[in-house]
């Protein structure tokens, strides 16, 4: 594992991985479910390394003389939640002018919920950009994460979506398609609808996640 590479990028390396074609899941349900696992765990880490990065006045790699602290590895931790374990590496300060302690880390667990239905829809393709700031403004806490800071992070994933959604897929020989609609609980009025997956199998075996939208049943 390349230490230079921050937890945030290799998570952002396992959803490529996983859309790809890496994946086990036999239907809608069990696609979406890592999916959205390794999606929130990618929005977790890259705010517990926003977080860090404000404490410390500097970006990742970035040097300012006269500053006190640096950056001190990370702590493996885990959150219990209604559809499993969520994982991330806490990120740890040594030399600062007072003990480091991640306050997002220690509210996020009150709010995993919210969050991981926001990814949901986030994937689905149905927030806009003011839906997913104050999505992620409620489910982290504004007072852990500035508005800059927020604002950065849902651009960085809806340039990231938009790009996942408009890809070129002539490169993959398709033997079939799969389609399944998944429902979940999405908006923040708590409504539930349709989360409509179309993936390939090609003719090497392999399943590609083609597409995420919304949608009440298959038809």
């Amino acid at each position: 594992m390349d230490k230079k590479i921050a937890p945030s990028e290799r998570k952002a390396q396992e959803i490529q991985a996983l859309v790809q074609g890496q994946l086990e899941a036999q239907s809608g349900e069990e696609l979406l479910s890592p999916l959205v696992r390794l999606s929130t765990e990618r929005v977790l880490q890259e705010a517990l390394e926003d977080e860090q990065a404000l404490a410390l006045g500097r970006e990742r790699y970035e040097r300012r003389a006269g500053q006190l602290g640096s950056r001190n590895g990370y702590e493996m931790g885990t959150l219990k939640t209604a559809e499993g374990v969520l994982r991330g590496q806490v990120p740890q300060i040594r030399g600062h002018d007072e003990p480091y302690r991640s306050e997002l880390w220690n509210q996020v667990a009150k709010t995993s919920e919210v969050l991981k239905r926001l990814i949901v829809e986030m994937y689905a393709g149905g927030l806009s950009q003011r839906d997913i700031e104050f999505g992620l403004e409620k489910a982290l806490g504004q007072f852990v994460l500035s508005k800059s800071a927020v604002s950065e992070l849902t651009d960085t994933l809806s340039q990231e979506y938009e790009a996942f959604r408009t890809r070129d897929l002539s490169g993959y020989e398709v033997a079939s398609l799969c389609m399944d609609a998944v429902s979940e609980p999405l908006r923040r009025w708590g409504s539930k609808t349709g989360v409509f997956c179309v993936w390939a199998i090609c003719v090497e075996g392999r399943k590609v996640l083609l597409t995420l939208s919304t949608a009440n049943r298959e038809s």
